[in-house]
């Protein structure tokens, strides 16, 4: 949320996405790899159906490599 927040310039889809996804998390109590996998997979779509903004791709970077490094981690 922090960054839709900082980043005003997300479509409405893109926004409308991570809130849904934190929404339903919080209501399921689901962890946050889990809310974090849900939104990489949803902007890939997105990114698939060339309809991922700009402002949409280094949001989905810096979750892809966040998830990348825990995996490495967690496997040490």
């Amino acid at each position: 949320m922090e960054y839709t927040a900082k980043d005003p310039n997300m479509t409405d889809d893109e926004t409308h996405l991570v809130s849904e996804v934190i929404t339903q998390s919080n209501a399921q109590k689901t962890s946050q790899e889990k809310e974090i996998l849900v939104i990489i997979n949803t902007l890939r779509q997105l990114s698939y159906q060339q309809q991922l903004s700009q402002d949409g791709r280094p949001l989905l970077t810096k979750l892809q490599r966040k998830q990348w490094i825990w995996s490495i981690f967690n496997a040490f």
